[in-house]
């Protein structure tokens, strides 16, 4: 659980108040406000005042079933599964759910190979041509986007993350026609990533 704590600094100086905020995360639980209320200029001493205050916010993490919009255009869920699992089980809900698999790409094995090191990390590629061709009639650089992908990878803490292109991001970011059908197939499009891969995720 992540804590933000405010230090914000007041300086006074010919009548004038400055303040200078300064957001820092770290165990501390009473961040406070120092008041420099004057400098001396002759003798440089500077006399100052320490008020506590309640300025601690609590980030809660994601649950595991939480689907998390990262605001950049990726959705994520936490996999209670290791990378490797996490994908074979997201290949067989894809293929159960009609659509093919077009790729997967073990991005550690190719840094280990290339004698690098990379945390467990892969991405597959999928997708319905029926599906997907519409979007690239509309705008054809949707075909930098598509096929569909579902990446997972496992951070420094051993957490394994699922992601995954949100479409409205997609075809924002392609100049997809707004009208009613296109919007449509954007928001089925969207509940079915999000059901597939949260269903990738769900404990036995």
């Amino acid at each position: 659980m992540l804590l933000l704590q405010q230090l914000v600094l007041i300086t006074v100086f010919g009548g004038t108040a400055i303040v200078h905020p300064v957001v820092f995360a770290d165990d501390v639980t009473e961040p406070a406000i120092v008041m420099v209320s004057g400098m001396g200029e002759r003798n440089g001493t500077i006399n100052t005042t320490k008020m506590d205050v309640k300025t601690t916010t609590t980030m809660p993490e994601p649950r595991e079933d939480e689907c998390v919009h990262h605001g950049s255009g990726v959705a994520s869920v936490i996999s209670p599964y290791n990378v490797s699992t996490t994908i074979e089980r997201v290949l067989d809900v894809v293929r159960n759910a009609g659509f093919t698999v077009f790729a997967r790409v073990n991005h550690a094995q190719l840094a280990h190979d290339a004698n690098l090191f990379l945390l467990p990390n892969e991405v597959v590629m999928f997708g319905s041509p029926a599906g997907g061709t519409p979007f690239m009639q509309d705008s054809a650089l949707m075909g930098i986007d598509l096929p569909l992908k579902a990446h997972a990878h496992e951070d420094t803490d051993g957490v394994v993350h699922l992601s995954w292109n949100e479409p409205s991001y997609m075809t924002t970011r392609h100049g997809v026609s707004a009208d009613d059908a296109m919007e449509s197939r954007t928001t089925r499009m969207t509940v079915m990533l999000e059901q597939l891969m949260n269903e990738a995720v769900k404990g036995e």
